[in-house]
Protein backbone atom coordinates (compact mmCIF):
# COMPACT_ATOMS: atom_id res chain seq x y z
CA UNK A 1 0.00 0.00 0.00
CA UNK A 2 3.03 2.19 0.84
CA UNK A 3 4.50 2.58 -2.67
CA UNK A 4 1.08 3.89 -3.48
CA UNK A 5 1.51 7.31 -2.55
CA UNK A 6 5.33 7.22 -2.57
CA UNK A 7 4.75 8.25 -6.06
CA UNK A 8 7.32 5.49 -7.11
CA UNK A 9 10.35 6.62 -5.24
CA UNK A 10 12.12 3.78 -3.24
CA UNK A 11 11.70 2.16 -0.38
CA UNK A 12 15.11 0.26 -0.55
CA UNK A 13 13.97 -2.89 0.50
CA UNK A 14 12.13 -2.15 4.36
CA UNK A 15 10.58 -4.97 5.93
CA UNK A 16 7.63 -3.35 6.21
CA UNK A 17 6.07 -6.88 7.35
CA UNK A 18 7.31 -7.20 10.39
CA UNK A 19 6.21 -3.87 11.69
CA UNK A 20 3.22 -5.41 10.37
CA UNK A 21 3.43 -8.40 11.85
CA UNK A 22 4.89 -7.27 14.73
CA UNK A 23 1.16 -4.75 14.96
CA UNK A 24 -0.75 -8.21 14.10
CA UNK A 25 0.81 -10.80 15.96
CA UNK A 26 2.92 -10.30 19.43
CA UNK A 27 5.28 -13.22 19.40
CA UNK A 28 7.57 -13.02 15.53
CA UNK A 29 10.06 -10.72 17.41
CA UNK A 30 13.41 -12.43 18.29
CA UNK A 31 14.22 -12.69 21.44
CA UNK A 32 15.69 -10.07 23.31
CA UNK A 33 19.00 -10.74 25.14
CA UNK A 34 19.03 -9.05 27.96
CA UNK A 35 22.06 -6.78 28.65
CA UNK A 36 23.08 -4.43 31.89
CA UNK A 37 21.58 -1.72 33.26
CA UNK A 38 23.89 1.23 33.43
CA UNK A 39 22.06 3.94 35.15
CA UNK A 40 24.43 3.76 38.02
CA UNK A 41 27.13 3.93 35.86
CA UNK A 42 28.40 6.90 33.52
CA UNK A 43 28.37 10.56 33.82
CA UNK A 44 24.60 11.12 34.10
CA UNK A 45 23.94 8.49 37.08
CA UNK A 46 21.74 10.48 39.55
CA UNK A 47 19.68 11.97 36.67
CA UNK A 48 15.94 11.19 37.13
CA UNK A 49 15.27 9.76 33.66
CA UNK A 50 15.32 6.41 32.79
CA UNK A 51 16.69 6.36 29.53
CA UNK A 52 16.67 3.94 26.34
CA UNK A 53 19.48 4.08 23.94
CA UNK A 54 18.48 2.52 20.60
CA UNK A 55 21.18 1.66 17.97
CA UNK A 56 20.34 -0.02 14.98
CA UNK A 57 23.37 -2.04 13.10
CA UNK A 58 24.30 -3.75 9.88
CA UNK A 59 28.27 -4.95 10.03
CA UNK A 60 29.73 -2.35 12.19
CA UNK A 61 32.37 -3.96 14.09
CA UNK A 62 34.97 -1.16 13.49
CA UNK A 63 32.07 1.23 15.21
CA UNK A 64 29.81 0.14 17.23
CA UNK A 65 32.32 -0.39 20.48
CA UNK A 66 33.29 3.18 20.23
CA UNK A 67 29.24 3.79 20.20
CA UNK A 68 28.15 2.17 23.14
CA UNK A 69 30.80 3.35 25.01
CA UNK A 70 30.09 7.08 24.43
CA UNK A 71 25.92 5.48 25.01
CA UNK A 72 27.25 4.04 28.53
CA UNK A 73 28.64 7.62 29.62
CA UNK A 74 25.00 8.81 29.62
CA UNK A 75 23.88 6.37 32.29
CA UNK A 76 20.99 4.58 30.27
CA UNK A 77 19.28 2.00 31.82
CA UNK A 78 19.22 -0.22 28.40
CA UNK A 79 20.96 0.00 25.25
CA UNK A 80 19.27 -1.89 22.81
CA UNK A 81 21.00 -2.90 19.89
CA UNK A 82 18.82 -4.13 16.37
CA UNK A 83 21.66 -6.14 14.86
CA UNK A 84 20.33 -7.37 11.25
CA UNK A 85 22.09 -8.51 8.43
CA UNK A 86 25.23 -8.91 9.90
CA UNK A 87 28.29 -11.15 9.22
CA UNK A 88 30.97 -10.05 11.37
CA UNK A 89 31.44 -9.71 15.27
CA UNK A 90 28.88 -6.88 15.36
CA UNK A 91 26.85 -8.70 17.92
CA UNK A 92 29.64 -10.15 19.37
CA UNK A 93 30.95 -6.80 20.73
CA UNK A 94 27.81 -5.30 21.49
CA UNK A 95 26.76 -8.29 24.15
CA UNK A 96 30.65 -8.46 25.27
CA UNK A 97 29.82 -4.31 26.26
CA UNK A 98 26.46 -5.37 28.02
CA UNK A 99 24.26 -3.85 25.57
CA UNK A 100 20.89 -5.54 24.86
CA UNK A 101 20.51 -7.25 21.30
CA UNK A 102 17.70 -8.30 19.12
CA UNK A 103 18.89 -10.14 16.06
CA UNK A 104 17.69 -10.77 12.85
CA UNK A 105 19.33 -12.70 10.06
CA UNK A 106 18.57 -10.99 7.46
CA UNK A 107 18.44 -6.57 6.72
CA UNK A 108 15.69 -4.66 8.07
CA UNK A 109 16.41 -1.76 5.57
CA UNK A 110 16.83 1.77 6.44
CA UNK A 111 15.19 2.97 10.11
CA UNK A 112 12.73 -0.31 10.52
CA UNK A 113 15.50 -0.97 13.32
CA UNK A 114 14.75 2.23 15.35
CA UNK A 115 10.99 1.63 14.82
CA UNK A 116 11.73 -2.43 16.08
CA UNK A 117 14.17 -1.02 18.77
CA UNK A 118 10.92 1.50 20.30
CA UNK A 119 9.02 -1.07 20.63
CA UNK A 120 10.91 -3.11 22.68
CA UNK A 121 12.20 -0.44 24.91
CA UNK A 122 11.00 0.15 28.26
CA UNK A 123 12.44 3.61 29.20
CA UNK A 124 10.79 7.04 29.83
CA UNK A 125 13.12 8.68 27.27
CA UNK A 126 14.66 7.00 23.81
CA UNK A 127 17.28 8.47 22.36
CA UNK A 128 18.13 7.19 18.59
CA UNK A 129 21.62 6.67 17.18
CA UNK A 130 23.20 5.28 14.62
CA UNK A 131 26.14 2.51 15.12
CA UNK A 132 28.64 3.67 12.04
CA UNK A 133 29.99 6.89 13.44
CA UNK A 134 30.62 7.75 16.80
CA UNK A 135 29.09 10.66 18.40
CA UNK A 136 30.72 12.10 21.85
CA UNK A 137 28.38 11.04 24.69
CA UNK A 138 29.06 15.12 25.59
CA UNK A 139 27.28 15.88 21.86
CA UNK A 140 24.82 13.20 22.52
CA UNK A 141 23.44 14.43 26.27
CA UNK A 142 21.86 17.60 25.20
CA UNK A 143 18.77 15.74 24.00
CA UNK A 144 17.62 13.75 26.59
CA UNK A 145 18.19 16.22 29.23
CA UNK A 146 15.80 18.72 27.06
CA UNK A 147 13.01 15.93 27.41
CA UNK A 148 13.06 16.67 31.27
CA UNK A 149 11.93 20.20 30.99
CA UNK A 150 11.63 21.55 27.29
CA UNK A 151 10.26 19.17 24.82
CA UNK A 152 8.39 15.88 23.93
CA UNK A 153 11.07 15.76 21.39
CA UNK A 154 14.19 16.66 20.59
CA UNK A 155 15.67 16.51 17.22
CA UNK A 156 19.44 17.80 15.49
CA UNK A 157 19.49 21.45 15.37
CA UNK A 158 20.87 22.00 11.67
CA UNK A 159 19.11 25.01 10.65
CA UNK A 160 22.68 26.81 9.92
CA UNK A 161 22.63 24.76 7.04
CA UNK A 162 20.37 27.04 4.92
CA UNK A 163 22.59 29.50 4.44
CA UNK A 164 25.67 27.32 3.86
CA UNK A 165 23.93 25.14 0.77
CA UNK A 166 22.40 27.66 -1.71
CA UNK A 167 20.38 26.27 -3.74
CA UNK A 168 18.74 23.93 -1.17
CA UNK A 169 18.65 20.58 -1.48
CA UNK A 170 15.62 18.71 -2.32
CA UNK A 171 15.81 17.08 1.16
CA UNK A 172 16.36 20.03 2.81
CA UNK A 173 13.72 21.91 0.24
CA UNK A 174 11.37 18.86 1.54
CA UNK A 175 11.97 19.39 5.59
CA UNK A 176 10.82 23.00 5.38
CA UNK A 177 8.33 22.20 3.02
CA UNK A 178 6.66 19.89 5.59
CA UNK A 179 7.19 22.21 8.57
CA UNK A 180 5.04 24.68 5.96
CA UNK A 181 2.31 22.02 5.53
CA UNK A 182 1.87 21.36 9.68
CA UNK A 183 1.93 25.41 10.53
CA UNK A 184 5.43 25.24 11.87
CA UNK A 185 7.45 27.46 9.60
CA UNK A 186 9.33 28.82 12.78
CA UNK A 187 10.95 25.15 12.85
CA UNK A 188 12.77 25.89 9.13
CA UNK A 189 14.08 22.31 8.34
CA UNK A 190 13.78 20.47 11.74
CA UNK A 191 13.45 16.92 10.87
CA UNK A 192 13.53 13.21 12.16
CA UNK A 193 15.85 12.78 9.06
CA UNK A 194 18.95 12.96 10.82
CA UNK A 195 20.57 11.64 13.89
CA UNK A 196 20.45 12.04 16.85
CA UNK A 197 16.68 12.76 18.01
CA UNK A 198 15.15 11.69 21.70
CA UNK A 199 11.96 11.31 22.67
CA UNK A 200 9.13 10.56 25.72
CA UNK A 201 6.98 8.14 26.16
CA UNK A 202 4.12 10.60 25.74
CA UNK A 203 5.74 11.23 21.94
CA UNK A 204 5.95 7.47 21.10
CA UNK A 205 2.32 7.13 22.25
CA UNK A 206 1.41 10.03 19.68
CA UNK A 207 3.39 8.65 17.13
CA UNK A 208 3.17 5.04 17.58
CA UNK A 209 6.16 3.16 17.37
CA UNK A 210 5.62 1.74 13.84
CA UNK A 211 5.60 4.77 12.15
CA UNK A 212 9.31 5.30 13.27
CA UNK A 213 10.43 3.45 10.02
CA UNK A 214 8.91 6.71 7.83
CA UNK A 215 10.86 9.61 9.97
CA UNK A 216 9.36 12.41 8.11
CA UNK A 217 5.65 10.67 8.57
CA UNK A 218 6.52 10.15 12.44
CA UNK A 219 7.73 13.69 12.43
CA UNK A 220 4.58 15.22 11.14
CA UNK A 221 1.96 12.82 12.90
CA UNK A 222 3.66 14.07 15.94
CA UNK A 223 3.17 17.75 15.60
CA UNK A 224 -0.24 17.21 14.09
CA UNK A 225 -0.80 15.20 17.70
CA UNK A 226 -0.01 18.66 19.94
CA UNK A 227 4.22 17.60 20.49
CA UNK A 228 6.51 20.45 22.00
CA UNK A 229 9.18 19.43 19.38
CA UNK A 230 12.64 21.25 19.63
CA UNK A 231 15.74 21.64 17.71
CA UNK A 232 18.39 21.68 20.35
CA UNK A 233 21.85 21.32 19.67
CA UNK A 234 24.02 20.54 16.98
CA UNK A 235 25.64 17.41 15.80
CA UNK A 236 27.35 17.34 12.57
CA UNK A 237 26.08 13.98 11.07
CA UNK A 238 26.59 14.84 7.02
CA UNK A 239 30.45 15.05 8.42
CA UNK A 240 30.64 11.61 10.45
CA UNK A 241 27.93 9.30 8.35
CA UNK A 242 29.66 6.79 6.89
CA UNK A 243 29.40 6.65 2.97
CA UNK A 244 28.12 3.74 1.52
CA UNK A 245 28.78 4.43 -2.93
CA UNK A 246 25.88 1.92 -3.49
CA UNK A 247 23.49 3.98 -1.43
CA UNK A 248 24.83 7.75 -1.60
CA UNK A 249 26.62 8.08 -4.72
CA UNK A 250 24.38 9.87 -7.30
CA UNK A 251 23.91 7.85 -10.59
CA UNK A 252 24.45 10.03 -13.85
CA UNK A 253 23.44 13.44 -12.20
CA UNK A 254 20.01 12.09 -10.44
CA UNK A 255 19.53 11.65 -7.07
CA UNK A 256 21.00 8.77 -4.74
CA UNK A 257 19.07 6.03 -3.85
CA UNK A 258 19.43 7.35 -0.06
CA UNK A 259 18.00 11.01 -1.18
CA UNK A 260 14.74 9.00 -3.13
CA UNK A 261 13.86 7.03 -0.25
CA UNK A 262 14.29 10.37 1.34
CA UNK A 263 12.38 12.12 -1.10
CA UNK A 264 9.41 9.47 -1.10
CA UNK A 265 9.03 9.16 3.16
CA UNK A 266 8.22 12.99 3.01
CA UNK A 267 5.68 11.80 -0.11
CA UNK A 268 4.65 9.41 2.46
CA UNK A 269 4.52 12.24 5.46
CA UNK A 270 2.34 14.59 3.07
CA UNK A 271 0.21 11.95 2.89
CA UNK A 272 -0.28 11.35 6.13
CA UNK A 273 -1.21 15.19 6.88
CA UNK A 274 -3.56 15.10 4.34
CA UNK A 275 -5.55 11.92 5.66
CA UNK A 276 -5.27 13.13 9.31
CA UNK A 277 -6.64 16.83 8.24
CA UNK A 278 -8.18 16.46 5.13
CA UNK A 279 -10.04 13.21 5.61
CA UNK A 280 -10.95 10.83 8.51
CA UNK A 281 -9.27 7.78 8.33
CA UNK A 282 -5.98 5.50 8.77
CA UNK A 283 -2.97 4.71 6.34
CA UNK A 284 0.73 3.01 7.13
CA UNK A 285 1.72 -0.30 6.86
CA UNK A 286 -1.58 -1.41 8.35
CA UNK A 287 -4.82 -0.04 9.94
CA UNK A 288 -3.52 1.08 12.85
CA UNK A 289 -0.05 2.76 12.32
CA UNK A 290 -1.62 5.88 12.59
CA UNK A 291 -2.00 5.90 16.45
Amino acid sequence: MSGFYRNGCTDDGRRRDYVERLIAEKDVLPPLRKGRDFSQAGNRCGVHQRLSVIIPVQNEERTIGRVIQEAILLSPAEIIVVVNGCNDRTESIARELGASVIVFQEPLGTDVGRAIGAYAATGDALLFVDGDFHIPWKELAPFPNALLRECDLAVNKLDHHLSMRMPWSAVTTLKIALNMAVGREDLANASLVHVPFALNRRALNVIHWSNLLCPPKAYALGLLGGLTVKPVHCVEVDRLNRYRPIKHKNAGGDHSIATMQIIGDHFEALHAIYRREGKKGEIGCSGNLEK
